[in-house]
Parts: C-alpha cells; structure tokens; sequence
C-alpha cells in the first residue's frame, strides 16, 4: 500500500473546508442581519403605537367628547330654542337630510363627521349612543373608550344586543358597496318613480331550480326594508361584523395617515423654506 499523499488533493480538500466554513459564516451572518432588521421594526413599531397611533386615538376620542357635549347642550340647559335653531341652520347649509325618525345622536355625529361615510357614521353613532346611554362624563370620555377596546370594539359589541333597527343599519353599512345582482325589465321600468331613486326597497322573489329567480313585486317600505335588512344581519352576523371590522380599521388608518401627515406638514415647509 502507497503511503504517498497526493498534496493536490489536500489543497482541494482545505479550499473545500474554508470554502464551507466562510459560507457558513455568511449565513449566520445573514441570520443575524435579519433578526436584528425584525427587532428594530418592532421597536419601530411600538414607538409608533406609543407616539402617533396613540396622539391619532387621542385626537379621535376628543372630538367625541365634544360630540357629547353638543348632544348634552342641545339637550339640556338654558337657551335650548337659540341653540336648537343654530343646530337647524347648519343642517340647512350643508344641505344635510335626514327622516323624521332619525335620532339627534346620529344628527350631532353627521353634522361633526360629514356626510361622506355612511359606515363609519354608524361606527360613531354607536359609540356616542353608548356614551349617552351609560352617562359618560366629559372629563372621562377618552379614558372610556380606551378601556372598553377603542371606538371598533364598542360598535362590535354593542352589535351583540343590538334593536331590530340598529342590526338593519349595520347590516345596510355592510352591504352598502356591493350589488349581487342587477335587475333589468320593461315592465319594473314601467312602475318607475324618480322620487325614489337612490331609495331601499324589498322584491318578493322566487328561487327557481336553474338558480334564477322569478321577482313578483317590488314594496317600497322602510318598515319592510328594515326587517329584511335585520333578518339579514340575524343570518350572517359574524360576516356582517368582519366586514364592519375591516372597514373601520381602513378608515381609522386613514385617519391616522391625515393626521400625521397634517403634524408633519409644518415642518417640511419649514425645511423646505431654509432649503430655499
């Protein structure tokens, strides 16, 4: 047996061996890299909430502060005529509607919120009816909603013991931007009324085997409206609620967004001036 080692082979073997040991330093380092990248997101991430996600609700939770203020001040007090006549005149300038039926509540959240929303009036309405009804005190209504989950969590679980025609209403935020279906025939155009244009109605309808459906008539009734809509949500709460939920969260983001966007504004003018 050949005792002669091959010198070529030995130099192979060691380029092999620091070869594999400096690839495995790089992946460890790598490794490294990417948990130090995680952690720094995460502090990144706490700052925020403890900085402008916090400032965001704050700012949010004050002006439903004021919203119960006004309520209370169109309410009860001294002066309640004036007042309640400079509340009318503003609902007149904007041009706002509303039916007969439609609580002060939800007039004092459209009038401060506007009128671009409809899911997120109802998010809002719900927290200043919880507001009212358990008699916050102003000093304490930002704390409230902070421990009760945010303004998200107290339109979901006020969803759990909700009236027959506030399930309608969520159910009606829910469904708001979706259509399943549109009906087209000479004979609905024929019974059409322009004063109800944009209005809910209810159609009687039959399920046929092909998976059409035969429509016998059409009510224009908000009694009929709501029962159908309360029906709906009774049906498919859980999906009703996840779609409130997701819409909320987007419109909350956006608030944040505008309002950190507004609170940094100033100072990018101001840098963009000494730039100048």
């Amino acid at each position: 047996m050949s005792n002669v080692i091959n010198a070529s082979a030995v130099t192979n073997n060691s380029a092999t061996t620091t070869t594999a040991t400096s690839s495995a330093k790089l992946d460890l380092s790598i490794a490294i890299a990417m948990r130090e990248r995680i952690e720094d997101l995460a502090i990144q991430r706490e700052g925020w909430e403890n900085t402008q996600l916090a400032r965001s609700n704050q700012a949010l939770y004050s002006i439903f502060k004021e919203c119960l203020s006004l309520y209370r001040d169109l309410t009860e007090g001294e002066n309640l005529k004036e007042k309640k006549i400079g509340f009318r005149d503003h609902i007149n300038l904007k041009g706002y509607k509303f039916k007969e039926s439609s609580p002060l509540s939800l007039k004092v959240i459209r009038c401060i919120f506007g009128d671009k929303d409809r899911r997120r009036l109802s998010t809002y309405h719900t927290v200043l009816r919880v507001a009212i009804a358990d008699s916050w005190a102003l000093e304490e209504v930002a704390a409230k909603i902070t421990e009760r989950g945010g303004v998200q969590e107290i339109s979901v679980r006020k969803a759990n013991s909700l009236s027959q025609k506030d399930k309608a209403i969520a159910a009606q935020a829910a469904l708001l931007d979706q259509s399943v279906a549109s009906i087209d025939s000479n004979q609905l155009k024929s019974m059409h009324n322009s004063e109800r244009n944009e209005q809910q109605a209810v159609a009687v309808v039959t399920q046929l085997q092909d998976g059409t459906y035969s429509v016998h008539c059409i009510v224009h009734s908000n009694t009929a409206v709501n029962a159908a809509l309360a029906a709906y949500f009774n049906a498919n709460k859980s999906d009703v609620q996840k779609v409130t939920a997701q819409q909320q969260a987007l419109l909350e983001a956006e608030l944040r967004s505008n309002l950190i966007n507004s609170a940094t504004a100033p100072a990018n003018d101001a840098i963009t001036e000494l730039a100048a």
